[in-house]
């Protein structure tokens, strides 16, 4: 009996390990590739395609993934000289590439801070620079750099308090068919109805709470 509930254990940590480690080599392979393309792209001068498909690899987001570092230093390269050749338009695409990418990979944190700050501080500054003053007269140049720092500081991130509620219901709903592998039925194969039913109850109030926690989040 216990030899039998083992194995299930074994099971059930061999396919969670499977499916962890296909997600994470997809990760890094559609990441590299993403940089791959982007690299190709830029040496042939299509720098908009270069922008995105660097975009694309900064996003495919993993701790330590050396394609993410490298996609960020690409993307911050180009938009660094296309500001020195008064490119803004190039400038402004590359730094809101930046932008995005690290605004798309948050979770319970964001991953790149100080890229998103850096980004969020040369937008301000080349929108700013490239309005008219017709627009408004008033104000001067620090003002409107001003305006547009306080609007691009509103990331509208996730809720962190929706965000737990959905990681706990998430845990509760996988738990519970973890437990009923392991008590919900006997050695004879047969249900252990109270235990079956605590499992099952689990299950269903974790998927519910998993869901809302991600719509509210």
């Amino acid at each position: 009996m216990i030899r039998a509930r083992s194995k299930s254990w074994l099971w059930w940590l061999l396919a969670t390990l499977v499916v962890l480690g296909a997600l994470v080599t997809r990760v890094f392979w559609d990441g590299r590739r993403a940089l791959a393309d982007g690299d190709r792209a830029f040496a042939a001068q299509k720098l908009p395609a270069a922008i995105d498909r660097w975009s694309r690899a900064a996003r495919w987001y993993a701790p330590f993934a050396p394609h993410v570092s490298s996609a960020y230093q690409r993307l911050e390269s180009l938009a660094q000289s296309a500001e020195a050749a008064r490119d803004v338009p190039l400038a402004l695409s590359a730094w809101r590439a930046v932008r995005s990418a690290a605004l798309a990979t948050r979770s319970l944190y964001t991953p790149h801070p100080d890229k998103l700050a850096r980004a969020d501080e040369r937008i301000a500054a080349l929108m700013a620079r490239a309005e008219t003053s017709s627009l408004d007269p008033d104000k001067s140049l620090a003002e409107r750099e001003a305006w547009h720092r306080v609007r691009l500081a509103r990331h509208e991130a996730p809720s962190l308090g929706w965000s737990v509620l959905a990681l706990l219901g998430f845990s509760a709903w996988v738990g519970g068919g973890f437990v009923f592998a392991w008590r919900g039925v006997d050695e004879y194969d047969h249900l252990r109805r109270r235990p079956a039913a605590l499992c099952g109850l689990a299950v269903l109030v974790g998927l519910l709470v998993w869901l809302t926690g991600l719509y509210f989040a």
